[in-house]
């Protein structure tokens, strides 16, 4: 483990050993030298340094209380929907998705059939077929003149030319 503080560190001053009263002591004697808002700021400083040092230190011992419930908490929705496997060892050998295959598969029936149901037994799946078709395909989004146009533009005189090659005339006399 290394020690997050010793990047800081600087030689040109003393310290206390490792006497953290004796450290924080001898700076509140120093802040206390100060007057008014000098005073505040660097006490301010001090303790938000000291808050800082101590998180780090902490943190480098290990994962904190907080961390450690917060992954005991997951662990424990884990094990409760059974998404993953262990073997003996304690490893993770498998994710167990066929479980979650049959919970989306239960949801479906439970929940899709009963609207089917309800569609068919009302009776109004014509009136259901024509709402969405009316909510999804609106004829007035299309502009339907110019694609009429379009076509005719570029199909109608070919159409012209095959309908008169294909005219057959006979004339009878009597």
């Amino acid at each position: 483990m290394t020690n997050p503080v010793t990047p800081f560190r600087n030689n040109l001053f003393a310290s206390r050993g490792c006497d953290i009263k004796d450290a924080v002591d001898y700076a509140e004697i120093m802040i206390n030298t100060f007057q008014g808002p000098e005073y505040a700021a660097a006490k301010t400083a001090i303790y938000v340094l000291i808050n800082t040092i101590d998180n780090a230190v902490t943190q480098s011992q290990g994962p904190s209380p907080e961390k450690i419930a917060i992954i005991a908490l997951i662990d424990e929705r884990i094990a409760e929907h059974k998404l993953i496997r262990e073997d003996a060892i304690g490893d993770v050998v498998d994710a167990h998705i066929h479980n979650l295959d049959d919970k989306i598969a239960d949801w479906m029936d439970n929940n899709l059939r009963d609207k089917v149901m309800d569609i068919v037994a009302d009776d109004d799946v014509d009136d259901q077929i024509s709402n969405w078709m009316s909510n999804n395909f609106d004829i007035t989004d299309y502009n339907v003149d110019d694609a009429i146009e379009s076509w005719m533009d570029n199909n109608m005189d070919e159409k012209i030319q095959d309908a008169i090659s294909n005219i057959e005339f006979s004339v009878t006399v009597k």
